[in-house]
């Protein structure tokens, strides 16, 4: 059963009101939230309006997936590694992103993909699992965002605000290392997290 937003009692009306509060935001000078929740409520369109019935052959939530995750024993040295490369990405456009004319550009459209992103994953989640999908995925965002949302504000904020806002030695370290106990974190303690959800939800 997909998840439409006409069940859910979302109108046209609430539509204007979410778009003026994203009106609201950019003009208040709070335009990462902006930015984020514009792709966060893209991603949501497109899961219930885009790709519609066709949810179910996605099938990302499935009875399979979840019995792997109750089961499935994970190997620490092969997920931090996969995670190194995959995260890593991230940080790595951001870094090159702060050397470049169109750093700003950079900046909102890593906003809006990854409001996106969560959008569509949220989404998917409620509709195949309901309110459980969504318990599932804030459990998959901890503790590793802990760390690396503040690694990654940094980087926004130096890429939105240059050049008044300067780069030097401080935040280098203080983002690496975030980076890193981020990295841990997510491939230690997160897989035992969702093990534990998983087997308390279903």
């Amino acid at each position: 059963m997909v998840w439409k937003i006409e069940d859910k009692n979302i109108s046209a009306e609430h539509f204007y009101r979410v778009g003026g509060i994203l009106v609201k935001a950019f003009r208040t000078g709070h335009y990462f939230l902006a930015l984020f929740f514009t792709g966060f409520l893209t991603g949501i369109l497109i899961v219930n309006y885009i790709w519609g019935e066709q949810l179910s052959l996605i099938g990302t939530f499935t009875e399979v997936y979840l019995m792997r995750l109750k089961n499935e024993t994970i190997s620490f040295q092969q997920y931090i590694w996969y995670l190194i490369r995959v995260r890593g990405v991230f940080f790595l456009i951001l870094f090159l992103a702060m050397g470049i004319r169109i750093r700003k550009i950079v900046a909102a459209f890593f906003l809006l993909w990854t409001g996106m992103s969560g959008g569509i994953l949220l989404s998917e989640a409620v509709a195949e699992l309901g309110m459980k999908g969504s318990i599932l995925c804030v459990a998959g965002l901890f503790p590793q965002f802990l760390f690396y949302v503040p690694a990654v504000l940094v980087l926004l904020r130096f890429c939105w605000n240059y050049p008044q806002n300067q780069w030097n030695r401080q935040k280098t370290f203080f983002v690496c290392g975030l980076f890193l106990i981020g990295i841990f974190s997510e491939s230690c303690l997160n897989p035992w997290l969702i093990q534990q959800i998983v087997n308390i939800l279903f």
